[in-house]
């Protein structure tokens, strides 16, 4: 709220820097979207793993010579830096924030479902604050994409340019070795910081803007809790598509589908 009583001037400057935030807030949800998606698709693609080394290969051959693999790699490049750009405004700049930040995450996390002083029917209760505890863990993930996510972007765009320069480009042998040789860690760790930064924040999305409004097929509304299941549902789904898929990539466990291209 603009307080109606000040100066033209100082209005007028509030108005701006109102307008400078929500223009911010704007290109930061469509960019966290974009991204969002992606990651998505982008598991769709690297799960191609499933199906065997010949499989993986066929679909990043396919992306490359069609350049979606290197048009694609340059948009999300783009909104990746300007998404941390754009949400990073929200994130506490000093040290000393932080911590108090990260002392309410651990109170949050510890708190329990208690019984208010003034009631003794027990039928009302207060619970910890979900939605503060959903945005400082979208905090702490988001620090965690940027420094493991930067990494995994420079090895992507390394193998991009090597197919543009007549090299092998993105193949299931290199990345397997990759993987298999102790890079594991670093996408276990990218892999549930990226499914929970974009669960929630496509949760917070919902909540923002998508509340009371009915669902195209279902026909029911969205509410709180409706997105809140629908976060979770997506959360677990991709976190085990992508756990079997680092597996397979590891050289853990043997692709599950392989019988489909072999023989071809």
């Amino acid at each position: 709220m603009i307080e109606t009583n000040l100066p033209v001037s100082e209005r007028t400057s509030a108005v701006k820097r109102a307008r400078q935030q929500w223009r911010y807030d704007m290109i930061s949800t469509a960019s966290g979207v974009f991204l969002a998606l992606f990651m998505w698709g982008h598991m769709v693609f690297v799960s191609s793993i499933w199906t065997g080394e010949r499989g993986f290969d066929w679909v990043a051959e396919l992306m490359e010579l069609t350049w979606i693999a290197q048009i694609t790699v340059v948009f999300v490049t783009v909104a990746f830096f300007v998404h941390f750009v754009t949400a990073s405004r929200k994130i506490p700049a000093k040290l000393q924030e932080r911590r108090l930040i990260k002392n309410l995450g651990d109170d949050i996390s510890k708190s329990k479902w208690q019984l208010p002083p003034a009631k003794t029917s027990g039928l009302e209760k207060i619970r910890p604050h979900t939605e503060t505890s959903l945005w400082i863990w979208q905090v702490r993930t988001g620090m965690v994409i940027l420094a493991l996510g930067s990494i995994h972007l420079f090895v992507v765009i390394t193998d991009v340019i090597q197919r543009v320069l007549g090299g092998t480009g993105i193949t299931a042998a290199e990345s397997m070795s990759r993987v298999s040789g102790g890079m594991w860690i670093l996408y276990g760790v990218l892999l549930l910081a990226v499914e929970i930064h974009a669960g929630v924040g496509l949760y917070r999305v919902f909540v923002k803007w998508g509340l009371g409004k009915r669902l195209p097929i279902v026909g029911k509304r969205i509410t709180r809790r409706a997105a809140h299941v629908m976060e979770q549902a997506t959360l677990v789904f991709f976190l085990a598509v992508g756990i079997v898929t680092l597996l397979i990539l590891a050289n853990v466990i043997g692709p599950p589908l392989a019988f489909l291209t072999e023989g071809n």
